[in-house]
Order: structure tokens, then sequence, then C-alpha cells
């Protein structure tokens, strides 16, 4: 689980990491209320999506446009957030369609004597925490890491007892921050440590960390939880709960599934993780952008296939849908028909849908659909499915109506779903 910025900065100020003073806004007018509520002379507007690089990237239309500006009045607060939200903001990390804005984070300006950076990662390979410090703020971790890897730090960190205190004194000592503020920065590593251990992060970075007044202050955040311990974690917990962007994943785990949203627009449905990342690199190949990762476990009834489709067909940005399925053992494809045709005639299904079930009751399966779901595309075999599918995408067309046949055992199937 990952958390925008905002939703990151009250979770550090709330474990006694200072951060500059702001708040969320989800219009121009409330973003000027912020502005003329913070105790600052100057502000900062940042666009929030689930993306690093957003003060580099630039909005869809609007190659000179950053996503993190600042502002010298109020006014210009406003004028900044309407010219972000509801668009698009491209970064090196987000492909070419880039994020949506639904929020903006204004905040105080800060003006640091100097920038430095941390991230505390998992280190898997010998079970434990491992914390990065570098004295350049402001730089991608990893690609400093890359550059000028002797400018990294990495330390150990216990679980148990922590970073070792000498190691890190002398590490931060070589950064010549002066006293204060070398304390300060060692204050704040300790709340860090603290922070990650007690809330069950995979990653916590910080960066920058300015300098103010010899006090280290969090200008940026990135925060990333570890899906399993949120039974655990009230308060990430309610974070996740108030957040619309999980609301699909959230929904994916109660009713039995794996889900990983993307950025492409064609959505996928499988039945097994194996055959799940087949399709998704069989798209690829096609230059087809897979919408999701999305995994059913073989003993899926009708309601739960029902239930994947209906949030597939949530996203706005699909413009394909594209069901693979192999039914072996307990798993029937007309199990997944069956369900086709249930969203289909409860709400008609508005995208191109090429749809390959093989194995157990595939003929019968494919049949129903050939005669109840106009428009759809069957093929043979993954490779003329993920074809169909790119093409499709990239050139989308009409379906016919929806068929007005009546047939008795829809009829079971969709008061069985539906009671």
């Amino acid at each position: 689980m990952d958390l925008h910025e905002y939703q990151a900065k009250r979770l550090l100020k709330d474990n006694s990491i200072r951060v500059p003073e702001g708040d969320v806004a989800d219009s121009p007018e409330r973003a000027e209320q912020v502005a003329n509520q913070l105790p600052s002379e100057s502000w900062m507007v940042k666009a929030q999506i689930l993306s690093g690089g957003r003060g580099q990237g630039h909005f869809k239309g609007d190659e000179m446009k950053s996503g993190v500006r600042p502002a010298a009045t109020p006014e210009h607060v406003s004028t900044h957030a309407r010219s972000m939200l509801g668009r698009s903001l491209i970064t090196a990390q987000t492909g070419q369609d880039g994020l949506p804005v639904r929020e903006v984070y204004i905040e105080q300006a800060m003006a640091p004597s100097q920038e430095l950076s941390l991230s505390l990662v998992l280190d898997e390979a010998n079970k434990t925490l491992m914390l990065l410090l570098s004295a350049h703020g402001g730089v991608a971790m990893e690609e400093m890491a890359k550059k000028q890897p002797l400018s990294v730090a990495k330390l150990p960190v216990s679980i148990l007892h922590g970073v070792d205190q000498q190691l890190l004194a002398d590490t931060i000592d070589g950064y010549q921050l002066g006293e204060k503020a070398s304390n300060s920065f060692k204050t704040l590593i300790g709340h860090a440590i603290e922070l990650v251990k007690n809330n069950d992060l995979t990653l916590l970075e910080i960066n920058p960390v300015g300098i103010v007044n010899d006090e280290c202050i969090a200008l940026d955040a990135k925060i990333t939880v570890d899906d399993n311990s949120l039974f655990r974690q009230a308060e990430i917990r309610a974070i996740d709960e108030q957040s619309d962007r999980v609301g699909s994943r959230r929904r994916a785990s109660k009713d039995g599934f794996n889900f990983i949203q993307m950025n492409g627009d064609i959505a996928c449905m499988t039945v097994g993780a194996g055959l799940s990342m087949a399709t998704l690199d069989s798209l690829v190949q096609f230059s087809g952008n897979p919408a999701n990762f999305l995994d059913l476990p073989p003993d899926s009834k009708v309601n739960r296939v029902t239930s994947a489709l209906e949030l597939l067909l949530s996203n706005p940005q699909i413009k394909c849908l594209l069901i693979n399925v192999f039914g072996g053992g307990i798993m029937r494809c007309d199990t997944v028909s069956d369900a086709i045709q249930v969203v289909n005639r409860l709400n008609p299904i508005k995208v191109p849908m090429v749809v390959r079930l093989a194995g157990t009751n595939a003929k019968l399966a494919n049949r129903r659909l050939k005669e109840g779901v106009p428009g759809i595309v069957l093929a043979s075999n993954l490779s003329e499915a993920a074809k169909l599918a790119a093409h499709l995408a990239a050139t989308p067309q009409d379906l016919p109506s929806a068929s007005e046949s009546d047939d008795g055992w829809l009829k079971k199937i969709i008061h069985k779903v539906s009671h």
C-alpha cells in the first residue's frame, strides 16, 4: 500500500518528525482557502499522484508545466491548482498517459540552507532494514547510487537493536552539518526507524530533508506499507479505507481474488498467476498496454467472477477487456461465460471484449457467449487473443445493441447471484 505525500506527512508528523504545515485540496477554491489559513508568505502547490519525479514531470498537452510549483500569493495557489486538477501528470514513472490529479497539496514554502536524503528499505537478503543516507537531497536515491555509489552510505539496521550509533555518528560527521543540525538529523533518523518498525513499512523515503535554522524538516516523503499488516495498523487502515484509489484492491481482497492496478487501457482477467503473467507479457509483445493484473482462484464461482468483471469495467480508462481462462480441474469455463452473461445483461458491456476459453466445458461456454453476448470476439489461443485485444484497444469499435433473447437459464443465474 502506497501513500500520497500528504498522507505520508501526516504519519510523519504524528511520529514526531517535523514537516511543513499544509493541507490537501480538491478544488481551486479550497486550495486558496488552505493557503490563506497557513502561516506563510509563500507556498508550494504539489500534484498528488503515486509517482516520483513530479517536479520534473509535465501535464498531458502542456509540456512546460511541472507538478510541483511555488506560489507567491493565495491567488497564484488557486491558479496552479486549477491548471493541475483533473489533468494527467506524466513523469518518468507513469508512462505516456500519466496519472490523473484529483488532489493537490498546499504547504508552506521552505528555504533550506542544505538538503540531505534518507531512505529506509527492507534488505530481504539479510532479513533486516537498511538505512541509506546521502548529503545530496532532492536527487533520486536510485540515480545517485548508480552515478555516485560512494555518495550513498548504507547502514544496516537491526530490528531489535537499531542502527550502530557510532557508525551513524561517523557518517553524519562527514556531512559537516554543525552540532545542532547533526543532532537534529540523528533524532529524525531515530524517529524514522521507529516509524518503520512500529507501522510495518516496507519503504520510508524522506528526500529531501531540509535544514532550516539548524533543524531537519521532511520536505517530501514516500511511504509504502506492508498490505499484510493492515489488520494491526488501525491508523493506516483508516487512511486506506478513506482512499478511493485503494477501494479496488480492498474489494478484490474481500471477494477472494488478486488485483493490481496498472496504467494501461486493456483490462485483463485470468485464472492462475502464471497464466496472468503470460497474458500480460503477450499483450506487451503485441504493443498492448495492460490495465491490471487480476488472478482468479481456480475454485471461483459465478458471483466471484462477476465481481471481478464489474471491478474491471469500473475503470473508465479501459478500451478493451481481455479474458483468458484455461478451465482445468475444478475451474469450469461455463462459470466464466455465465458471469459474463450476467454482467452484460445487468449492465451491457460497452467496450470491445476478447475471450479465450479452453479446457473444461469450453465448447459449451463459447456457444453461450456467441449466442448471448453481441459483439464478443472469441479467440482460439493466447497469442490470437492478445493480438486482437491490442488491435481493438488501439481502434475501438461500437458494439451491437444487447440481445433481447430471453434465456431461462440466464434468468436463473442472475437471480441466484443478485439475491
